[in-house]
C-alpha cells in the first residue's frame, strides 16, 4: 500500500491528480500539461510517477497514451475524491463565513486576487470586496473585519484583506482599478453588484 505521502509528495502529483479529477474524459499528457501549466517534462514525470504508484491509468488510443484516475486504488477513491470534492466546496464555505461574521450584512462580496485567480495556488491571498448599501453600514462592518481575518487564517490558513465601499463612494475615480480587477477575475460570492 502506498501512502499519502508518496501519493502527494510534489506539488506537481496534486496539479495532476486535480486535473484529472475535474477532467470529463480520459487526457493525453499534452491536455494534462496544458491545464496544470505545468512544464512537459514536470508533467510527464509527474503522470510517470503516479502511474507507478497506481493512482493513474495510462493505456494507449491511437497514438497517444491518455490518462485518468483509477478508481479502484484506495487512496484515490477513499481520500483524494473526498478532498477535492471539499475544495470544491471552498468558495460556498467562505460565503457562509462571511454571512456569520460580517454584520450589517453587505449587498454583496466579491472575491479577487492570487486566489481568485487560481484556485491552486498555493500561497494565495484572500481578497474580498464588500460591497455596503451606505456609508454607515459600512462603518459599523468594518469593526467584524478583524474577526472575520482571524476567522479565515484560522480555518485556511490564508491572509485576506477585506475592502469596504459603499454605493455612494463607489464610482469615484481612486476604484476604478478595483473594479476592472474584480470584472475580469472577480468571484461573486453573494449579492448583487450595481
Amino acid at each position: 500500500m502506498h501512502g499519502l505521502d508518496l501519493l502527494l509528495a510534489r506539488q506537481s502529483h496534486v496539479m495532476v491528480l486535480r486535473v484529472l479529477y475535474h477532467a470529463d474524459g480520459p487526457l493525453t499528457g499534452r491536455e494534462v500539461e496544458r491545464r496544470t501549466g505545468l512544464s512537459n517534462r514536470g508533467a510527464m514525470l509527474a503522470l510517470e510517477s503516479l502511474v507507478e504508484l497506481s493512482a493513474v491509468r495510462r493505456y494507449v488510443e491511437g497514438n497517444a497514451y491518455r490518462y485518468t484516475l483509477n478508481p479502484d486504488h484506495y487512496l484515490v477513491s477513499r481520500v483524494l475524491k473526498a478532498a477535492f470534492e471539499a475544495e470544491d466546496l471552498f468558495w460556498t464555505d467562505v460565503r457562509k463565513l462571511v454571512r456569520k461574521i460580517v454584520h450589517p450584512r453587505p449587498m454583496a462580496v466579491v472575491a479577487a486576487g492570487p486566489l481568485a485567480r487560481d484556485e491552486t495556488l498555493a500561497w494565495g491571498r484572500m481578497e474580498l470586496v464588500m460591497l455596503f448599501s451606505s456609508g454607515r453600514s459600512r462603518i459599523r462592518a468594518f469593526a467584524s473585519t478583524e474577526e472575520l481575518r482571524e476567522a479565515i487564517q484560522d480555518r485556511y490558513g490564508l491572509p485576506s484583506v477585506c475592502t469596504l465601499l459603499d454605493v455612494n463612494i463607489m464610482d469615484r475615480e481612486e476604484y476604478d482599478a478595483l473594479w476592472k480587477r474584480v470584472a475580469r477575475e472577480g468571484i461573486l460570492l453573494f449579492g448583487n453588484l450595481p
